[in-house]
């Protein structure tokens, strides 16, 4: 998986993403999720382009789980379900998976459970050392590119503002969903959201 600032143009979509595990679950492929999607505009939206992008990457980040955990998005409670949907987020992003890991889970381990703007420089200043693709990115869509995570992390439920600053929810996460997520070998964000070493 390549370095994307595809997250700059996408969103959490949590509701979107329950409406296409539904149809998933009932067994459509894309193509067929995608005309639905159109035809009975279920996202909401009055673009047909923007229809097919959401649907697209709902798809994509759906996929990416077991289908016992795309189950498991429309059957658990509204936090667990948001914090899975967060983990296909981090599963078809790559960047946005080493910020979790290198950034929110060290957060956790050192006990500093606040997040803030040098948090993001660091962390995009090493990626730009260590990586040509993000090097050549424009400094526009590196800024878009932190906001966006601030953003995911809200939506997710695990970042929140006490006094203008960020600080970090440890979620907890139903265990069933916990064993279901060790079953499929999917343990790193586990660690990654509980700030296990």
């Amino acid at each position: 998986m390549k370095y994307s600032t595809g997250l700059t143009k996408k969103a959490f979509w949590f509701l979107e993403s329950k409406k296409t595990a539904e149809y998933i679950l009932k067994g459509l492929n894309k193509e067929e999720i995608i005309e639905i999607a159109i035809e009975k505009n279920i996202y909401q939206v009055e673009s047909e382009d923007r229809i097919k992008t959401i649907a697209n990457t709902c798809i994509t980040r759906l996929n990416s789980l077991p289908k016992s955990l795309i189950e498991c998005t429309l059957k658990t409670d509204l936090y667990t379900s948001k914090i899975l949907f967060l983990i296909a987020v981090m599963k078809t992003d790559k960047l946005f998976f080493e910020f979790m890991y290198e950034v929110f889970r060290n957060k956790i381990i050192l006990g500093d459970l606040t997040i803030g703007d040098k948090d993001l420089n660091i962390f995009f200043n090493e990626k730009m050392l260590q990586s040509e693709t993000v090097n050549n990115w424009k400094e526009s869509n590196i800024k878009r590119l932190k906001k966006e995570y601030i953003r995911l992390l809200f939506d997710a439920g695990i970042l929140e503002n006490n006094n203008d600053i960020k600080k970090i929810i440890i979620p907890i996460i139903d265990f069933r969903v916990e064993e279901n997520l060790i079953s499929n070998k999917l343990n790193i964000f586990l660690y990654i959201l509980n700030g296990v070493k």
